[in-house]
């Protein structure tokens, strides 16, 4: 029995929950495919939501030279629509069940000796002219005993995907948090949006900079991403008005939470009375979880890969009443359950330029969501206020944008200038401590006390030395989330596990040293604050790697931050 179906896909703007269908369009039969999708059609002329998923293997009902698998992924159904009067509208989630929890070790069915072996056969197929890129995938299993539906709120919210699906039934579920656009219909406008290309994010500004600048000059990535753009190209143009067909954007870098991802985009006009089923006879599956050309690519994927993929590469998506519209996504970091067992497939565009070892890597990275939990926090920064002044506001300003857009969260400078300003109308001249907190939605908070002398426990310090290196960006963005400081009531200074100062828990380490000051560069894993930022432009500091020696000759130790200034201590 069904149970429900949400749709979180951005452009519609809010959630969509759907329950009770009153009717169920669904096959494992090839030759019931296209019936389906015609159905799917004229419960949408009739004003009913559709919505629903066509697995990779239905493939075979729009072209009978494409190789799939003959035996389904779990006894699951080829096409499954259900059809609702009715739709439940929400906002988007925000927040999600603190104890749910991904299991952390997926076991991959492909080892790395067969992977690698993979790679040298498809590169052995481009040479003989067979092909120029393969998408070739390997599914990652394991158990899962969470709440299916609060685990898909927290990826849908850790991962920040534009088209994230649940479908729920007695037999199954799929959870798709899926980045990338099949196509959209709407009326005679046909849009795609291929996804290839993918890259790391950084952990500070400077690293994820680089990253995405590589990623955006990348000839390997670019000549994958244009490989495939060129063949939708060919497949839209099959039932598009001749010269209709346009790239209005090629090769875009787009940020995700944990990548970088190279999309293009490409829109035209339909030929007229042209049916669901037409759209997907011409384009499914997309090119870009195939390869091209894609009779011959597809059979190779069938040769190599040796279970069937399921709702994976397939697409979801949903038909809107009396709309004529229609957004279908590309079925990719999707999880398909089934009891406890779940299945996640993950693959890459494999061309001539390619390496095993970075391809399996970049499988790991785009998988990493899974294991790697994203921690509830706010983006925070700390200021002065004094004579109804915030002391710094500028560079709190930038702190705030420049976390918000590497984080991917809305700000708006505007409202936050605003809202200190009316603040600061309600308070005297004394001298305050202004806390500013970032929500993931966009909203500000503001907490105000007095301020106080600075506790005498955090004049005198001791030495931690920190085991694991800050390779995070909660070292590098301020947050209210810092697993890398540890709780004390008294002054910690930090030295890494090669023997490098670091910072303490409030504030930038300073050195003086023979008249000169000097702190650690930001590489060894500190925030820039702001009043360290200060000083350097000003020239009165010098980064320099400095060690538990120069601690011990120091003139003078001093901390700073943009609430207390310059300030020394001791070392206890």
């Amino acid at each position: 029995m069904h149970k429900k179906t949400v749709v979180d896909f951005k452009e519609l703007g809010h959630r969509l929950i759907f329950e009770n269908p009153v009717k169920i369009l669904a096959t494992k039969l090839i030759d019931d495919v296209e019936a389906i999708l015609k159905k799917v059609v004229y419960y949408q002329s009739q004003g009913y939501y559709v919505v629903g998923y066509v697995s990779y293997e239905a493939g075979k009902a729009f072209e009978n030279n494409f190789s799939v698998k003959t035996f389904p992924l779990s006894g699951e159904y080829l096409v499954y629509f259900t059809v609702h009067s009715e739709v439940k509208k929400e906002p988007f989630p925000l927040d999600y069940e603190m104890n749910i929890t991904m299991p952390q070790v997926w076991e991959s069915k492909t080892d790395k000796d067969e992977y690698e072996k993979a790679i040298s056969e498809i590169r052995q197929q481009i040479r003989q002219g067979n092909t120029y890129q393969v998408n070739y995938t390997v599914q990652l299993h394991n158990r899962i005993n969470s709440n299916l539906f609060e685990l898909y709120n927290r990826l849908v919210i850790e991962q920040d995907a534009k088209y994230n699906c649940y479908i729920e039934h007695d037999d199954f579920a799929v959870l798709s948090m899926s980045p990338e656009l099949f196509f959209e219909k709407n009326g005679s406008k046909l849009t795609t949006r291929p996804m290839k290309g993918t890259v790391a994010r950084g952990i500070n500004d400077a690293q994820d900079f680089r990253n995405k600048h590589w990623l955006a000059n990348d000839s390997k990535n670019r000549s994958e991403n244009m490989m495939i753009v060129d063949l939708l190209r060919n497949d839209m143009g099959r039932i598009s008005e001749l010269g209709s067909v346009t790239v209005s954007k090629l090769c875009d870098i787009e940020q995700y939470s944990t990548v970088w991802q190279m999309t293009s985009t490409i829109e035209s006009q339909l030929k007229k009375d042209l049916s669901l089923f037409d759209i997907f006879n011409a384009l499914f599956p997309c090119g870009s979880i195939t390869g091209a050309p894609k009779i011959s690519t597809m059979s190779i994927i069938n040769q190599l890969e040796t279970s069937p993929r399921g709702v994976y590469c397939g697409s979801i998506g949903i038909c809107l009443p009396h709309d004529d519209r229609a957004i279908f996504n590309v079925a990719i970091r999707t999880i398909q359950v089934k009891g406890d067992q779940a299945i996640y497939g993950v693959g890459g565009g494999i061309t001539w330029d390619s390496e095993w070892e970075s391809e399996y890597r970049e499988t790991r990275e785009k998988s990493a969501f899974l294991y790697k939990s994203q921690p509830t926090f706010d983006i925070l920064t700390t200021a002065k206020i004094t004579q109804k002044k915030v002391i710094f506001l500028k560079e709190h300003t930038k702190r705030l944008k420049s976390s918000a857009r590497f984080f991917g969260w809305p700000f708006s400078e505007t409202e936050f200038l605003d809202k200190i300003s009316e603040l600061l109308k309600t308070l005297d001249l004394s001298d305050y401590r202004l806390r500013v907190l970032l929500h993931k939605s966009g909203q500000l908070s503001f907490e105000v006390s007095m301020l106080e002398d600075l506790p005498s426990t955090f004049l005198q310090a001791k030495l931690v030395r920190r085991e694991e290196a800050c390779d995070s960006p909660f070292t590098y963005f301020k947050t209210s989330y810092r697993p890398h400081i540890p709780n004390s009531d008294k002054e910690q200074v930090f030295i890494s596990s090669d023997g490098y100062l670091q910072e303490t828990s409030i504030g930038n380490i300073i050195l003086e040293i023979d008249g000169t000051y000097y702190t650690p560069p930001v590489e060894v894993g500190i925030l820039d604050g702001i009043y360290r930022k200060y000083l350097i432009q000003q020239g009165e500091v010098t980064e320099r790697y400095l060690t538990k020696t120069d601690l011990e000759n120091a003139d003078h130790i001093y901390v700073c931050n943009s609430v207390r200034g310059l300030y020394e201590i001791d070392i206890i």
